[in-house]
């Protein structure tokens, strides 16, 4: 059985990294800038402050009040490198062996486990089909941090992290970065050309190299992003935790609805609104709200829907990663 997890920024949050946009931006806005164009690019984000809860999807709409390549590469490399430069910053003063690996393991290994009663048994009876067989855990992340690294060790692959049923291994395997890493080949922008604003950047290939991410992975040739797509192919049990399933990775929403219309499971973590256990019946209405939003962003049609509509769970507000610390010795 093959299990993938993709990860987003909202494993990074859990963590208590302080790797949000919002704390981003302070830090941005707080370094001097002796360029036109990125001033006028910091006055924009604090006059507007909720447009640029997405930064991605804010500056593919921000080209418009670009006029050239030479702008554009200015603006951009300026923004992106700043960014980087806080992430580093926030990973190296982050604390990781202060938190239990072996919790870290029972979430990747029973993601189910934090479901309500009747889905946990679904997909625990679905997992069964592979009972006495090796499972295998893959992870994918969005995170340009290595915060997942630093939790399950570097020479994590093939590292046996638990075991399920009549003793059959479980095994982690890779762990990629679809969107590089603050450090090296950092894939920051638009899912496609539709998003960039400016159209007459949509026949710049240097623009497109730079800020479409599909685009920027080949203009790489790192073919890392063929391997996540063949991880998703292959994956029997795909959870996303921690991503807002936004616009700008639409392709990977489109590519896993694909898989569901088959025999695949797919479970959604969201961290929502606070329910009252006396009016938790709220909760189907929010995964309703929740499984119709991501199918939205697929290309299924109301037939192949109605299919994977019943091949996807939901989480809400479940202790899934919320991680327990040690307690620091003497």
């Amino acid at each position: 059985m093959n299990i993938l997890f993709i990860i987003g920024n909202g494993f990074d949050l859990n963590l208590g990294m302080k790797t949000s946009y919002i704390d981003f931006y302070d830090y941005y806005q707080a370094i001097n800038s002796k360029s036109e164009s990125v001033t006028k690019l910091k006055k924009e984000i604090k006059k507007n402050f909720k447009n640029w809860s997405d930064l991605e999807l804010a500056l593919g709409k921000y080209t418009e009040n670009l006029n050239s390549l030479e702008e554009f590469d200015e603006v951009f490399e300026d923004i992106s490198e700043k960014l980087a430069d806080y992430l580093e910053l926030q990973e190296k003063k982050f604390n990781f062996s202060l938190y239990d690996n072996q919790e870290l393991y029972d979430f990747l290994s029973f993601p189910e486990r934090q479901l309500l009663k009747a889905d946990m048994d679904k997909i625990t009876a679905f997992k069964n089909n592979w009972y006495n067989t090796q499972w295998n855990l893959n992870v994918i992340t969005f995170n340009y941090t290595r915060s997942i690294e630093k939790l399950l060790g570097e020479n994590h692959k093939n590292v046996k992290i638990g075991t399920h049923n009549n003793n059959a291994p479980i095994f982690i395997q890779e762990i990629e970065h679809i969107h590089g890493y603050a450090t090296d080949r950092m894939v920051m922008g638009v899912n496609d050309i539709s998003q960039v604003t400016n159209k007459d950047f949509h026949n710049n290939q240097d623009i497109l190299e730079s800020l479409v991410k599909d685009t920027c992975n080949q203009a790489h040739k790192h073919t890392i992003e063929n391997l996540c797509k063949q991880r998703v192919i292959s994956a029997n049990l795909i959870c996303i935790f921690g991503s807002s399933i936004g616009d700008t990775d639409k392709i990977w929403w489109e590519l896993i609805g694909s898989q569901l219309i088959g025999d695949r499971k797919l479970i959604i973590f969201n961290l929502g609104e606070k329910i009252l256990p006396r009016i938790g019946h709220k909760k189907a209405r929010i995964e309703r709200e929740i499984r119709d939003g991501f199918l939205k962003k697929t290309q299924l049609n109301e037939e192949e829907k109605k299919i994977a509509r019943n091949n996807i769970f939901i989480g809400i507000n479940t202790n899934q990663f919320k991680l327990t610390q040690k307690f620091e010795s003497e």
